[in-house]
């Protein structure tokens, strides 16, 4: 598998909105690199497919128009490398340590040994290209709000698996079952690996399609680690798959789209009853988990 990396040198005033667009556009993560007092990097990994050009016609368009806007741009410089998924992996393991996630999570990389005696809840990841990996403040979020929320034998629809990170977890923290739904089929293979990785494929149902609208059951959990333009379409089919009791978490989300993710909430009869935010290079992400309202 081969991918594209971009990377856009631009201003630091520029860079949370240079920032923000690579994600839109599907990143699969997103790095900053400071490269003076005034400029940073942003290194931003796509798969490499006929849509690559398209992305750098758009970047270009959408650099052109933020001096419209007030952000000065100048000097910008945008570069595309093409990578191999082996140097993606080699380059994981030489900065990737395991990382503990909330109170009892421990996130480890295949390639690192764990002491027997640490009896956190160890999750084992490949990270294949990187969907979902712990690393990103928004999975940290989600798995977190996961550790809060769980109960013993619930069902779990997990919608955008990527990496399977949050369905794994889900089986950890005790749930009878998960759904996993993934729409790039590229992924697929990823999360299947993951699964067997941590013994738990017998208790995930693994599927490709498009979300929510896929799935028949009602589930005690929804969780959605994708971002805000996927979560918007999805909010009116979760009433309907979302058991009384039941609660939703989405992730993925910047802190300036809250309110119109709420406003969503409530338009469909739900009502946001916890937030958490973190913050990474300037950018605000936040998970919020979501119920019925009572009438």
């Amino acid at each position: 598998m081969r991918w594209a990396q971009i990377t856009v040198t631009t201003t630091l005033e520029a860079s949370e909105a240079v920032a923000n667009f690579l994600i839109e556009m599907d990143a699969c993560g997103v790095e900053h690199k400071d490269v003076s007092d005034t400029s940073t990097s942003l290194i931003a990994y796509y798969l490499l497919d006929d849509r690559v050009n398209t992305r750098l016609n758009k970047l270009r368009n959408f650099l052109a128009k933020l001096p419209s806007w007030g952000l000065q741009t100048h000097p910008t410089k945008i570069d595309l490398k093409r990578i191999e998924s082996e140097e993606w992996t080699e380059a994981w393991k030489t900065e990737i340590q395991p990382q503990r996630v909330g109170n009892n999570f421990l996130i480890v990389p295949t390639w690192h040994k764990i002491s027997t005696d640490d009896t956190s809840i160890q999750i084992r990841i490949d990270p294949g290209m990187a969907f979902g990996t712990g690393y990103h403040p928004t999975t940290r979020l989600s798995l977190e709000m996961l550790e809060q929320t769980i109960k013993p034998n619930q069902q779990v629809a997990d919608i955008g698996t990527g990496s399977g990170i949050l369905a794994i977890a889900a089986i950890k923290l005790g749930a009878k079952s998960v759904d996993a739904i993934e729409l790039d089929e590229s992924a697929i293979p990823v999360a299947e690996h993951n699964f067997k990785l941590n013994g738990v494929a017998e208790n995930i149902g693994l599927s490709q399609g498009d979300g929510i609208k896929v799935l028949d059951d009602k589930y005690d959990i929804i969780v959605g680690n994708i971002l805000t333009k996927a979560i918007l379409p999805m909010i009116p089919h979760c009433p309907s798959r979302l058991k009384p009791d039941g609660h939703i978490i989405f992730s993925g989300i910047l802190d300036e789209e809250f309110d119109v993710v709420q406003e969503e909430l409530i338009e469909n009869g739900l009502i946001c009853d916890e937030v958490v935010r973190e913050a990474e290079d300037e950018v605000i992400w936040l998970a919020l988990r979501a119920k019925f309202a009572k009438t």
